[in-house]
């Protein structure tokens, strides 16, 4: 078999040969990034990540409240008495707040590096209420307490005021006592083993011949407005009167109407809670009387007043001191139960507790007040 050779035409010596052609272009979606464009991105990515996790921290609630040192408010602008000479002072008294909000990262972070910063879980600050529910009890609260503060003060300068009431409204229930875990903050207490609480002395009167371990039953409407229910209690012991029996709670009186022979006005604005009651009473008791109730001092109050002249616990003593401290004032007059937060916060102020109205007289007194100028006080009875 022959083959033939191929033509010189479909041969070309090597050396003469074309270079192939080059490869199709690679897609731009398939091309990797150069390396410095890579090392670009993560800065970037980095710092977006850092400013949102900041930008979170201090906007971002969390189901916790930061307790912070509020105000102290002079009381000789706020007291307006119609129709009465009043009598300047010299010195002042102020009444204190604490500042309450919601916290954030950021904020609790804050709390736990500076020791005049609370924090305190959500349900510890407003029970079952809602933020908005907790600022009306506390605005119906402050309503209250001047109302009381405007009778203890009149009362103890020997003008008589008649008064009725719907109930006692809790404000705080004090720790490892029978009310604790049983009642709180906002439930009213409408009577005690079946009579009725109408007069603002009524709780402590039907408690009085009781001793600690007998067992009371006391009617209780809840903030909730849902159906009032009895609640059986054993009475603990007072810590202050071992031989004392009561329930555990520090009240303001609920419903109350008062008929006043003198007309007196008190702006607190938007300020809620009963706390500012003890300083309000001394303020009137102030105006009304010729001389200066604090002798010449800055004096700074907290503490509820109750109608037979007793000083209830407040709470966020720690934090009002801190604002007492910062303006530099002289005294600072706290419930004894509050005495030792208000201590250790108060820095070189004069602390001094007190759970009477007469126990803050004679404090004042002591300090130069024209205290024993004023009426002799009428004896509180049930």
């Amino acid at each position: 078999m022959t083959v033939e050779p191929p033509a010189e035409a479909d041969t070309v010596p090597a050396d003469r040969q074309s270079p192939p052609p080059p490869p199709p272009p690679i897609p731009a979606a398939e091309q990797a990034a150069p390396p410095r464009r890579r090392r670009r991105i993560w800065p970037i990515a980095l710092t977006v990540l850092v400013v949102a996790f900041l930008v979170g921290a201090v906007t971002v609630p969390l189901p916790y409240y930061a307790y912070r040192p509020g105000s102290v408010r002079d009381t000789e602008p706020l007291v307006i008495v119609s129709d009465e000479e009043t009598f300047p002072s010299d010195g002042t008294i102020s009444y204190t707040t604490v500042s309450l909000r919601q916290s954030t990262l950021f904020g609790m972070l804050a709390g736990w590096l500076d020791d005049d910063i609370d924090i305190f879980p959500r349900d510890k600050v407003l029970g079952d209420r809602n933020a908005e529910e907790n600022r009306t009890l506390n605005l119906q609260l402050m309503d209250t307490s001047k109302q009381v503060a405007t009778q203890v003060a009149l009362e103890r300068l020997g003008q008589p005021v008649d008064v009725s009431i719907t109930g006692e409204t809790v404000v705080e229930v004090l720790p490892d006592l029978p009310a604790d875990g049983v009642l709180e903050a906002g439930d009213t207490i409408t009577a005690v083993d079946g009579e009725r609480l109408d007069e603002p002395d009524d709780l402590t009167c039907l408690l009085a011949d009781n001793d600690p371990g007998d067992e009371v039953t006391i009617t209780v409407e809840p903030q909730s407005g849902s159906n009032p229910r009895e609640l059986e209690l054993a009475l603990g012991a007072d810590p202050n009167d071992p031989d004392r029996g009561i329930i555990g709670v520090s009240v303001v009186t609920r419903g109350i109407d008062f008929d006043f022979p003198v007309d007196v006005t008190i702006d607190t604005g938007d300020v809620g809670g009963p706390s500012a009651g003890l300083a309000f009473t001394l303020a009137i008791i102030d105006d009304l009387t010729p001389g200066d109730l604090t002798g010449g001092a800055r004096v700074a109050v907290t503490g509820t007043i109750s109608s037979d002249g007793s000083v209830g616990p407040v709470g966020g003593t720690g934090q009002k001191a801190a604002a007492v401290r910062e303006q530099d004032y002289d005294v600072f007059l706290v419930p004894s139960a509050d005495y030792e937060a208000a201590q250790n916060h108060a820095g070189d102020v004069d602390v001094v507790a007190v759970d009477t109205l007469e126990e803050a007289l004679a404090a004042l007194a002591d300090r130069g007040g024209n205290a024993d100028d004023l009426p002799s006080a009428a004896v509180p009875g049930c």
